[in-house]
């Protein structure tokens, strides 16, 4: 009857270390998954945030291109700085995320003033004389 008893508890530590084991492997591959995923969501913002930046560069040679009397327009969820040198600086969106990437373009044309810090959805770009001019659609 001693030798039952044994027998039982040696298989249930077994039992018990098999779980242990597991439970690490499971938790291992949770941790590589989650840093895959967040690199993942990183690069996807990246991206998006690159096709933003070319899309407003692409706005604003197409107006200064066409010339004079030419107007487009653009939207862009993202913070945006546009400086008279011709970089355009595209930034976080406004909703205190945590992300802190940065993008940087360029444009050829001269603007109206220094530069454009723009936040919000729509904005009309305007050519007069050579001059391109950036306001907000309301």
């Amino acid at each position: 009857m001693v030798m039952n008893l044994r027998k039982k508890g040696q298989i249930s530590i077994e039992i018990m270390y098999s779980v242990g084991v597991l439970l690490l492997i499971f938790i291992m591959l949770s941790s590589v998954t989650f840093t895959k995923k967040l690199d993942v969501e990183r690069t996807r913002e990246t991206v998006q945030k690159k096709n933003d930046c070319v899309m407003v560069s692409n706005a604003l040679e197409r107006v200064a291109t066409l010339g004079d009397g030419y107007e487009s327009w653009f939207k862009t969820r993202h913070k945006l700085n546009i400086l008279n040198s011709g970089l355009i600086i595209l930034g976080d969106r406004m909703d205190g995320g945590p992300s802190e990437i940065e993008i940087i373009c360029s444009f050829n044309g001269v603007l109206d003033k220094a530069n454009y810090v723009l936040m919000g959805e729509e904005f009309t770009v305007s050519n007069n004389e050579g001059v391109l001019s950036i306001a907000a659609i309301s």
